[in-house]
């Protein structure tokens, strides 16, 4: 259990939260960093990922004394509505989307329909309010229930810490990429491993995020692993290459787009799911179809061959993110979706 308080506290909320290793960690972490910056009382408490096969078994599990609200995430968030209380929930990615079928194997479809879709299912019929974080997640949640309407607060990031510096000179060194995910074809490893093969000396992609599985000694000498990193690592992994390679299919949201929009760095990939919502093509970066390698080795070799155009990609991109998805925007909106379902249970 995490818990920290601020002097004249506004409420106090409870994040029960099964622990995922992914973009849904980092939110509740920065959310309630927020939180606690404006006065709020927030209590973390993190669950083994085991729990996702049974997310039932957490309904024992009591709300700490004094919760006023509680927000959890869409696949575990029905164990914590049977408790007299406010509950928000959070859908980070809706995997019974039917749209999303063709980028998963069998058995995870079928994991998705019997365990962790159905979880989601229920926790957003029994919420007193859900969230997403872009218009698409949003068009298939109500797609899939249609009673449900969604209040969309796209995600944030530290833009202290993710911040631009002068990227390294370009003569005599390759297209430096960075690609942050893992080798699944949603994410589309395939098509780093691709464009790797057809720019050869001329770019060199770098990619962290999990690599598990793969030999790095098969990988073509232009692609770097760089292993897990750090937060801070991670911001300079960004601020040392030329621009974000995000190839991927299907998108939530796209954290590593706007990651790399803050530190002043242009984004390459596929038009895809919420990516679209962050990057506006050719204004912060370029956006082809889905598995167009054609069009993507074509940008990639766009962004080669002029060092004036990266920059001004990336400084619009830096100004996007300064614009529409910072902190004070994002929480905000949740203190404002807090106070909305206080009143209407104080109503009820």
């Amino acid at each position: 259990m995490v818990t920290a308080s601020g002097m004249n506290a506004m409420g106090h909320v409870w994040m029960p939260t099964i622990r995922a290793h992914s973009g849904g960690d980092v939110f509740v972490e920065r959310l309630a960093s927020g939180l606690r910056e404006r006065g709020w009382t927030v209590t973390i408490d993190w669950f083994d990922q085991r729990y996702e096969f049974v997310p039932g078994a957490l309904s024992s599990r009591r709300p700490p004394q004094g919760t006023q609200i509680i927000h959890a995430n869409a696949q575990s968030g029905y164990a914590f509505a049977g408790h007299g209380l406010p509950l928000i929930v959070t859908e980070h990615h809706f995997v019974l989307d039917p749209a999303y079928r063709s980028h998963k194997s069998a058995l995870q479809h079928m994991y998705h329909r019997l365990v962790t879709g159905r979880a989601a299912l229920r926790s957003m019929r029994e919420a007193s309010l859900v969230t997403t974080h872009s218009r698409f997640v949003a068009r298939t949640v109500m797609d899939a229930c249609p009673r449900v309407r969604p209040r969309i607060i796209p995600l944030w990031v530290d833009l202290e810490r993710f911040s631009p510096s002068l990227p390294a000179p370009r003569e005599g060194r390759p297209l430096r990429l960075l690609f942050v995910g893992n080798v699944s074809r949603r994410k589309g490893f395939d098509m780093v491993l691709a464009l790797a093969g057809r720019l050869g000396a001329d770019v060199e992609i770098r990619c962290t995020g999990g690599l598990r599985g793969v030999d790095h000694g098969d990988l073509p000498t232009n692609v770097v692993a760089l292993g897990r990193l750090s937060d801070d690592e991670l911001v300079q992994a960004y601020r040392d290459c030329d621009a974000a390679l995000v190839p991927s299919r299907y998108e939530g949201f796209g954290y590593s787009a706007l990651e790399a929009m803050a530190c002043g760095r242009a984004v390459l990939g596929f038009a895809c799911g919420s990516v679209e919502e962050i990057i506006l093509d050719g204004e912060h970066g370029f956006l082809v179809p889905v598995n167009d390698i054609d069009g993507l080795e074509h940008r990639a070799r766009q962004l080669l061959a002029d060092a004036a155009l990266l920059a001004r990609l990336g400084a619009a991109g830096r100004y996007r993110a300064e614009t529409l998805f910072t902190e004070r925007l994002g929480v905000d909106a949740y203190i404002g979706a807090y106070a909305d379902v206080l009143a209407s249970h104080r109503r009820a």
